[in-house]
């Protein structure tokens, strides 16, 4: 492999200890509001990792047709689950800005995420691991990201119901990418994730589900 793949491979423990920073700068500054920073900086994290990874392969390549499968029914029936948090929480949003940051963030991070932790870092683990190691790989670090970077100010985000969760639906989106050739329906998924879980609000601590 060359150096361009041995970066991505290694980009993972990167992303997040400068997420993980910049969220430690910004939290005693702002609080929870820590969250915007930290999301620009690690989407342009991922976005450098992306650029520089994907060599002659096109972004569009990635959400080409999918080919037909089972999992595409499992990833978007646990990708559905935590809508029961937004219909029972919804009233927790007092004011438009808040709704549009919520609306803003679901739409876009699922693009940034996906590309890089189901697409260029699988691709690139896949050509010097086994399937099962490279999943695992990619979904050990994806998980961890929440904890380390947006749980340095959101209480949610450290909670171990979080990372099971977390940890079941990255497997799910990793064998769905693998078997439908195609990261469109696992983005499709990861947006409903982020609209039902209510993400601004939890970044915030306005709503901290059971924590254990």
């Amino acid at each position: 492999m060359n150096r361009r793949g041995m970066f991505i491979i290694w980009s993972p423990p990167l992303i997040i200890l400068i997420g993980f920073t910049t969220a430690k700068l910004f939290t005693p500054v702002i609080q929870e509001w820590a969250w915007i920073p930290l999301a620009l900086v690690y989407w342009l994290g991922m976005g450098i990792c992306i650029g520089a990874g994907k060599g002659d392969k096109r972004l569009a390549d990635w959400i080409r047709k999918p080919l037909p499968t089972k999992l595409t029914i499992v990833g978007m029936l646990f990708g559905m689950f935590p809508l029961s948090v937004l219909l029972t929480n919804f009233h927790l949003f007092d004011s438009i800005e808040l709704v549009i940051l919520w609306i803003a963030f679901a739409l876009i991070n699922p693009w940034f995420e996906e590309y890089y932790w189901r697409g260029i870092l699988l691709d690139s683990t896949l050509k010097v691991m086994p399937k099962w190691l490279g999943i695992g790989y990619s979904t050990i670090f994806f998980v961890a990201s929440h904890p380390l970077m947006w749980g340095v100010f959101s209480i949610a985000n450290r909670s171990s119901h979080v990372v099971i969760f977390l940890s079941i639906i990255g497997i799910v989106w990793s064998l769905m990418y693998l078997r439908s050739k195609s990261l469109r329906w696992v983005i499709v998924s990861h947006c409903i994730v982020d609209i039902g879980i209510i993400t601004v609000l939890v970044f915030l601590n306005i709503y901290i589900p059971p924590i254990g």
